[in-house]
């Protein structure tokens, strides 16, 4: 077979794939099945790594999952680049039939980690806070001490966000702090980064600068000399001792200003590790750090989308300072590998569940990103907008001061 005509013959098998991939990301039942009764393969990629049972599951399009686990499809096989399975995108979805089918097929799922932000099922359920799917989880035989790629169990990952009805569904479940941190340490062991050869003086910097900035923030919260002395300290192994501010580091690979805006200042806020946590990323910034750098975990982003998260407005304004104009607008647009959530995609879902006290720094925050080119109209892999998540806020009153806030009122 001459060049060309391998090439015309790999473009007519991706379009017929892609086929698939669109008729399960839609829910069309039929057209799916014609599809599969044409002769295709359910378990074939397409260009962008998605089987059609990872579209179907990510969607919550439970019809199409039941069809394609009839007819073949493997729930075993992950998403090409991310590493995810069906039942991981059913998380994601919060489709209580969809993640019944999947763990029906398979029971043994409910315990699977991906590795690139260690949740299981359960995770994602309390991470997106879907209660109804947390409900149907929790009566299932698992292991409860699986934690993130931080060590949060279901229980702190839901009251990290505040989530009072999703604590309330998960609290008789959890378990004793030791159980997870066991496990914790056996994942770290698994996704430990392979050092190149020729590199182990760089990387133990990289590593010390991560484990100065966490120690510092650690113990801010009741010291407050732990402000000037971790900046000190940081100054010291950077500026005397050469560490690269975006060097990777940590047993999670991390740039050092993504370890400084991971988790919350507190509730209330304290001010102590406020005021750390600000010096430390204007610090970081004036000596080169890289907002938009990625991370390898927890979740594979970047520092807008991960200060977003926890509400770090400060730090946001400051690394908009250090970015030209469209880098920032691409950074808060960015759509990240292992969910498609925007940085204002994870700040309205913060927000939609969020306590009243936190509220209204989440409303700045999307007042601050539609103000440097936010958008609130882009899909995440379930197809929900930004726009779709402040519309689906159970409080009236929520709902309408984020849908003010995103057009730019109020």
């Amino acid at each position: 077979m001459s060049d060309q005509a391998s090439a015309s013959s790999k473009s007519v098998l991706m379009t017929a794939i892609d086929d698939g991939v669109a008729a399960a990301r839609s829910g069309d039942v039929a057209k799916l099945a014609a599809w599969l009764d044409g002769g295709s393969n359910p378990n074939e990629y397409d260009s962008s790594g998605w089987t059609p049972l990872l579209s179907a599951s990510v969607r919550g399009h439970s019809g199409a999952v039941d069809l394609l686990l009839k007819r073949g499809a493997d729930s075993s096989i992950p998403h090409k680049r991310s590493g995810g399975l069906a039942v991981h995108f059913a998380g994601h979805s919060g489709d209580v039939e969809t993640s019944r089918l999947l763990l029906d097929k398979k029971p043994e799922h409910i315990n699977a980690v991906w590795d690139v932000n260690g949740h299981n099922i359960l995770l994602q359920a309390a991470f997106y806070g879907h209660l109804n799917l947390a409900k149907f989880l929790v009566g299932k035989p698992q292991n409860f001490a699986i934690t993130t790629a931080r060590g949060l169990g279901a229980m702190d990952l839901a009251r990290q966000f505040q989530n009072n009805a999703m604590m309330d569904i998960l609290r008789p479940y959890d378990v004793p702090a030791e159980a997870k941190a066991a496990y914790y340490q056996s994942y770290l062991k698994r996704i430990a980064p392979v050092i190149p050869p020729g590199q182990a003086k760089e990387q133990e910097l990289a590593d010390r600068l991560v484990r100065t900035i966490e120690s510092g923030i650690k113990s801010a919260p009741g010291d407050p000399s732990a402000v000037q002395s971790t900046l000190d300290a940081v100054r010291s192994v950077v500026e005397k001792e050469g560490a690269d501010v975006n060097r990777l580091g940590g047993p999670l690979g991390q740039p050092a200003l993504i370890v400084v805006v991971t988790g919350n200042n507190g509730f209330p806020p304290n001010p102590n590790v406020a005021s750390l946590r600000n010096h430390l990323a204007k610090y970081l910034l004036e000596r080169g750090a890289d907002p938009a750098l990625l991370e390898n975990h927890p979740m594979a982003v970047q520092t807008i989308i991960r200060a977003a998260v926890f509400n770090h407005l400060e730090i946001l304004k400051m690394c908009a300072e250090h970015m030209p104009p469209q880098r920032m607008v691409d950074a808060i647009n960015e759509v990240p590998l292992v969910n498609a959530l925007t940085a204002m995609h994870d700040t309205v879902l913060r927000a939609s569940m969020a306590a009243p006290e936190q509220l209204e720094g989440y409303l700045n925050q999307i007042r601050f990103f539609v103000s440097h080119g936010g958008r609130s109209d882009m899909e995440d892999y379930s197809g929900v907008t930004q726009r779709n998540i402040a519309e689906r806020a159970k409080d009236p009153e929520v709902r309408r001061r984020l849908l003010a806030a995103l057009d730019g009122k109020g």
